[in-house]
């Protein structure tokens, strides 16, 4: 077995073919020096509640290959995958050498890159994105060497929040720009609003437009500004943030089948749509839970999931990808905010009749339940200063649930006055949502 890819996914999937196959030879060629890195920590490292960027690295490659028997290529590019043979290229970056290596069963675990537009200058010096520890590292050094005083964030999404308030930690003017009238297009507006308050109270300068064309650079390279048509938007530092891209370089190679969302497109076992080939992570689709549908959604704990169930399937096993209910959770500053299950606009696109309920709990918590005409819960959002990460995943085990909002307000939740309140706010919510279904 040879597993391209040494993050999330692709070491989920060497651990569980190794116990599934202690005799199993399995190759995993990385293209980086380091292996499993916790890039949602990356951001924390960024505003220094990491001190060391090693914190960042869960497994090295040394314990890799002595714990679980594994040929570590790091520093290794696998270059083309032919189908045919069953044999893929891979050069050392090093020497530059290239060899063929030969497979039974492969795995892409390629991950995926942040986007970048097609803009003039946009590699020019001052520019990032955050994806890797070493994106951080270098961001770091600009700060301190350059000393930049105005930054423009591309992005008004979940890292663009996160590394903005990050960033604000070194005393940076901050604005961030959005591409879309909104922070985010899949946030109800109560907690878009929330959302809003807490980045224009810590001084992050919102703007929106779809105008944006370029990146100004002086004549010797340096960023002055992002160029709008008719305007300026001055700055010294700019940090992309508009998602990411999958990976697909190899796949394409093997002229393996893409969705249509760019990323590989793979069955319930993680199969590809060449014979022995799977593909997991960051680079591949995944299902939704609710509507059954093809879906991209690049996040740790889908790469971790699927990457155990490919590693399953490939060594013989009956792995399958369990799908998704795209649920997330960040911060923003001190505000927590989490997401599971469908919208109500995510819901009509799909032809779902949805409403909502909504209420506001001593703004500690806010709180948005949607739910279909038999007022089964199909998808929640809250935001708040604590507990919202105990709601979160209760309201998205209520959805695997096909729990009613009746079902809901009857829970037997825990309850003491030092951490909670008599009624939770997920019941009130529920409350609020069958008074309305009876008004």
């Amino acid at each position: 077995m040879i597993i391209i890819g040494g993050n999330a996914a692709g070491m989920a999937a060497v651990m569980r073919a190794r116990r599934n196959r202690p005799d199993m030879d399995i190759t995993v060629i990385e293209r980086s020096s380091h292996i499993s890195s916790a890039n949602c920590s990356i951001p924390d490292f960024l505003a220094g509640a990491i001190a060391s960027k090693d914190d960042l690295f869960v497994l090295t490659p040394e314990s890799v290959r002595v714990d679980y028997r594994i040929n570590l290529l790091t520093n290794h590019n696998a270059i083309d995958v032919n189908a045919v043979k069953r044999e893929i290229s891979v050069q050392n970056k090093a020497t530059s050498q290239e060899f063929s290596l030969p497979y039974d069963r492969l795995i892409l675990a390629t991950g995926a890159s942040p986007f970048k537009p097609n803009w003039p200058n946009i590699n020019s010096k001052g520019v990032f994105a955050l994806r890797a520890p070493h994106d951080a590292d270098a961001l770091r050094s600009f700060i301190q060497t350059q000393k930049p005083r105005k930054i423009v964030v591309v992005g008004t999404g979940t890292i663009a929040q996160v590394c903005a308030a990050a960033l604000h930690s070194y005393g940076l003017d901050i604005k961030m720009i959005g591409l879309t009238s909104g922070l985010m297009t899949d946030l109800e507006s109560t907690i878009s609003k929330r959302l809003y308050d807490t980045l224009a109270n810590n001084n992050i300068d919102l703007y929106f437009t779809d105008n944006l064309y370029g990146i100004k650079v002086s004549l010797d390279n340096k960023v002055i500004g992002i160029e709008e048509h008719g305007d300026l938007h001055q700055c010294d530092m700019v940090l992309l943030a508009m998602g990411v891209t999958p990976n697909v370089d190899l796949a394409d190679s093997a002229s393996i089948s893409l969705g249509k969302n760019g990323a590989i497109t793979v069955d319930k076992h993680l199969k590809t749509s060449r014979e022995t080939i799977y593909a997991c992570g960051d680079c591949a689709e995944t299902f939704h839970k609710i509507t059954h549908k093809p879906v991209y959604w690049p996040l740790a704990t889908t790469s971790a999931r699927q990457g155990r169930q490919a590693g399953e399937s490939a060594s013989g096993g009956q792995g399958q990808d369990t799908g998704t209910l795209t649920t997330r959770i960040w911060t923003c500053f001190d505000l927590q905010v989490g997401r599971t299950g469908l919208s109500v606009k995510q819901a009509e696109e799909f032809g779902i009749k949805a409403s909502k309920a909504e209420i506001s709990v001593d703004r500690q918590m806010d709180m948005a339940l949607i739910y279909d005409q038999n007022e089964r819960l199909i998808g929640a959002q809250m935001a708040g200063m604590r507990n919202v990460h105990a709601a979160l995943n209760t309201l998205a085990a209520a959805i695997e649930g096909k729990l009613t909002l009746r079902e809901i307000e009857g829970l037997d939740l825990g309850y003491t006055p030092k951490l909670s309140t008599l009624w939770d706010p997920i019941q009130i919510a529920a409350r609020q949502g069958r008074k309305q279904r009876k008004s």
